[in-house]
């Protein structure tokens, strides 16, 4: 079964939105993942910079 290209592109842009509500609802930054596991926890942040152009 193939979808019409316009039903794949709503198909993707739904899921993409979905995952970003999720994201934002159950986290507090965007941009960083903390994951904790007993005595361990791993921390992984997004760094960026705007050189203002």
């Amino acid at each position: 079964m193939k979808l019409p290209r316009n039903a794949l592109v709503w198909c993707v842009l739904i899921v993409c939105l979905t995952l970003l509500i999720f994201t934002c609802l159950t986290r507090n930054r965007l941009c960083e993942v903390r994951l904790k596991d007993g005595n361990r926890e791993v921390a992984a942040s997004l760094a960026y910079e705007s050189n203002g152009k």
